[in-house]
């Protein structure tokens, strides 16, 4: 029979009512397999994908597909966030296969967990196919199946040989070099990865921004950054009524979005746009970050103050119904004789400007959406009595953290505390909700058993900690910070880089590492970073030196494949290749707020602030530090001397 109605996963509780006797990923269920002696059918998918819901549609509601699968398999469903440790074995597991990934994720394993076949989305008589297939393999050719499975068992383990570290002090100058490559996969034009579909790859950014300005004259490489943040404010991507970003879009243009909107998209987004609003203050960047935390305020901000994972791209069945308009029903509300101006500026057209006949808004130009406050407000009034998509209501530990360092980066940038005390308000309820007894939990509630953070739970906590630390100068967030480096540092498999499941996780049939940043930076990254923020606000010279180690072991990959080792190519840049000066300051005396409003003689991006106990002012550029002086005019002088 099918168990998931017990099962508190929003994906899970879809397939709920299927035909197909799904099992949650228990200890009882993978008994089971070993006890009926069946293959596990593994299918994982999360709950604002399309094409999970598509193939639920042609598949798994289908009862002569049930009838397959019951007969043969013991079929488990999975959603992917809340389980990131097992997709990312069977993910990996695909692609050595020689497989394309992606959601649904279908995978075969032995009753032993291992796996042998997969894919992604099937069609109905295709599906049917291959569990047939798979059937009459496992039952008459079951030795060459162990064998091809116990051969990607073995090709999942990490194997770290290819990482062959080089001492920061001996590596040439790399980053204009790097800088050409990024540039060279880049959309001159809208920016972005030149392929559709195309994702907006926050980390990239960010490495574009953490450039000094002097770096990029001759190649201007901040324009490939201005030029995706104003085509993406512009473009379909990002919802013109409402605000917040979709997942990606379907096309090179950033117009046609795979209609998901996803908490972890959007925190990091308003990051960058906060970055980039520091070097450019440019009205349309601030007007994506206003509306953008309006729509994660109010559509996916929980009763606790939390926020929620992601809305689905569908609604009534249809991919975009929610936010797409046909011709015919806009000129009902706004009449084209009054409104010509709106209907040009987001490209609206009588035959639709996407599929079946309805309308992406879209606009040509960056125009500010405050010029069409009447029509925009009218549209959401209207917008809001459709029938919305679901909402995945899951609160995740790592993409919560992630906004709070977003909120942080949007206060420093507008210089306006109200979003300081955003961040910290949600960093004080993530500590509040996140905590059980001696445990840290990757979301805020489970079915049958806690499920304890990740390695990416607990990066994103600690960079959250660290920069509320940085912002307020309040020691308790450093001291909770160097608590969550030692739990880290114990719990986690170290073999440079930290294990993705610690000690208190279920132990899988890999202990995977996750090194490549890719929509998320990855977890290693971020703990990098903070660890060297570690070792110099608390002097403890061993989480330097672990940072350290762990740049000088990725940097030769990094420099072959740019795009997908962006943060760690920020964090070289950063913190090796241009430091930037540290100027650590007397909390109890300045604020941040108020010395970020001082004019300072070199430009404040290549400078961090750092809260300190001592009065007056110390300078240090990495481990090199100058006289401590004591009023802000003599520090404006030193500062003069290292121009």
């Amino acid at each position: 029979m099918n168990n998931l109605a017990n099962e508190i996963s929003p994906y899970l509780l879809q397939h709920k009512d299927n035909p197909v006797h799904w099992q949650a990923w228990h200890s009882e269920t993978l008994q089971m397999a070993i006890e009926q002696d069946k293959p596990i059918l593994l299918s994982i998918g999360y709950a604002a994908c399309h094409w999970c819901h598509v193939m639920e549609h042609e598949c798994f509601e289908k009862q002569d597909v049930a009838d397959v699968m019951n007969a043969h398999f013991i079929n488990i469903k999975i959603d992917r966030e809340e389980r990131p440790d097992i997709d990312m074995i069977y993910m990996e597991a695909i692609q050595q296969m020689g497989l394309h990934g992606g959601w649904p994720l279908n995978v075969f394993l032995l009753p032993n967990q291992k796996p042998f076949y997969g894919g992604t989305y099937f069609p109905k008589t295709k599906w049917i196919s291959i569990l047939e297939s798979i059937h009459q393999a496992f039952k008459n050719n079951r030795n060459d199946l162990e064998a091809s499975a116990e051969g990607f068992a073995q090709g999942i383990q990490n194997d770290f040989s290819v990482f062959i570290p080089t001492a920061i002090e001996e590596i040439p100058e790399i980053m204009p070099r790097i800088m050409e490559r990024i540039i060279s996969a880049m959309d001159p034009v809208f920016g972005g990865v030149q392929k559709a579909p195309k994702f907006p790859l926050p980390s990239v950014l960010n490495l574009i921004e953490s450039i000094p300005p002097y770096e990029c004259v001759e190649n201007h490489f901040k324009q490939y950054s201005d030029s995706q943040l104003t085509r993406m404010a512009q473009g379909g991507i990002f919802d013109q009524l409402a605000g917040g970003f979709s997942r990606y879009s379907v096309d090179s243009e950033w117009f046609c979005p795979h209609f998901e909107k996803m908490l972890y998209d959007n925190a990091q987004l308003l990051f960058v746009y906060a970055k980039a609003y520091q070097r450019y203050p440019f009205e349309l960047y601030k007007e994506v970050i206003n509306q953008t935390i309006g729509f994660l305020d109010g559509e996916l901000c929980g009763p606790n103050g939390l926020y929620f994972s992601a809305i689905d791209a569908d609604s009534e069945g249809i991919e975009g119904a929610f936010y797409t308009w046909t011709y015919e029903e806009l000129l009902n509300f706004l009449p084209l004789k009054e409104h010509r101006v709106f209907y040009e500026t987001y490209q609206i057209l009588p035959n639709g400007n996407w599929e079946h006949g309805r309308n992406i808004l879209f606009k040509q130009k960056p125009n500010l959406n405050s010029e069409f406050h009447l029509e925009l407000s009218t549209l959401s009034a209207i917008r809001a009595q459709r029938i919305r998509p679901q909402t995945d209501t899951k609160q995740l530990l790592a993409w919560n953290a992630m906004l709070v360092t977003a909120f942080i980066e949007i206060g420093h940038s507008f210089q306006d505390e109200k979003y300081i005390t955003k961040g910290v308000d949600l960093l004080k309820e993530i500590n509040h909700c996140f905590f059980e007894g001696d445990l840290i939990l990757h979301q805020t509630s489970y079915s049958s058993q806690p499920i304890v953070a990740f390695l990416d739970d607990l990066a994103c906590l600690l960079k959250a900690s660290i920069d509320v630390y940085l912002y307020t100068g309040y020691e308790e967030y450093l001291a909770k910070a160097l608590l969550l480096g030692d739990k880290i540092k114990t719990e986690f498999t170290q073999d440079t880089f930290y294990s993705y499941v610690g000690s208190q996780g279920e132990q899988l049939i890999a202990n995977k590492f996750e090194i490549t940043d890719s929509v998320c930076p990855s977890s290693n990254s971020m703990i990098c970073e903070s660890f060297l923020w570690l070792g110099y606000l608390s002097n403890q010279v061993d989480y330097s030196t672990i940072g350290k180690e762990m740049v000088e072991k990725i940097l030769e990959q990094a420099q072959a494949n740019p795009i997908y080792y962006a943060n760690w190519l920020r964090i070289y840049a950063e913190w090796f290749a241009y430091p930037k000066v540290f100027i650590k300051f007397d909390a109890s005396t300045y604020s941040k707020l108020n010395l970020i409003k001082e004019d300072w003689p070199i430009e404040s991006s290549m400078m961090h602030l750092i809260p300190n106990e001592k009065p007056g002012f110390m300078v240090c550029i990495q481990d090199q530090c100058l006289q401590p002086v004591v009023t802000l005019n003599d520090l404006k002088e030193q500062l003069v001397t290292l121009i």
